[in-house]
């Protein structure tokens, strides 16, 4: 189910250490410590997987659902005007974590486009997650209980 080695299984899944946006049973979805855009999120399986070729077909479903809803979260919240969803596969495609992820990219029309990663504070990824989570938990709860994200 987890791997001992790596980073996402031992410092975000087991021990929660990030700014958490969502999660859900199968999936976790946090504020990337390393930006391209102020509001980058990152959604992972809760089980460890390398890439889109070894992820079981379940899980990769349930991190798409989870992406679909942070996605609409991440626009609304930063009242960005789109965003990039990605998803590297293998060192030489820059995946730099081999636990399969996704990245949420928030983007602006008057920001010029880049890639380049910018630094940020725990305490602002902490600030950002809280206001993206707001907004999800707004978006997709009946009552004050979270929607199933089998929906």
């Amino acid at each position: 189910m987890y791997e001992p080695s790596c980073v996402f299984c031992t410092e975000i899944i087991q021990k929660r250490n990030a700014a958490v946006v969502a999660e859900n049973e199968y999936t976790i979805a946090f504020m990337d410590k390393a930006p391209v855009e102020p509001g980058h999120v990152l959604v992972i399986p809760k089980r460890h997987f390398i890439n889109i070729f070894d992820i079981d077909d379940f899980y990769y479903i349930e991190v798409q659902k989870m992406v679909k809803r942070v996605s609409k979260a991440v626009l609304e919240a930063l009242s960005a005007d789109a965003l990039n969803v990605g998803q590297n596969n293998g060192r030489c495609a820059n995946q730099i974590v081999m636990h399969y992820h996704v990245h949420v990219i928030p983007r602006w029309c008057d920001r010029p486009f880049k890639w380049g990663r910018i630094e940020a504070s725990f305490e602002e990824l902490q600030n950002t997650a809280k206001l993206i989570s707001e907004t999800y938990d707004r978006l997709f709860s009946v009552k004050g209980k979270a929607l199933s994200n089998t929906r």
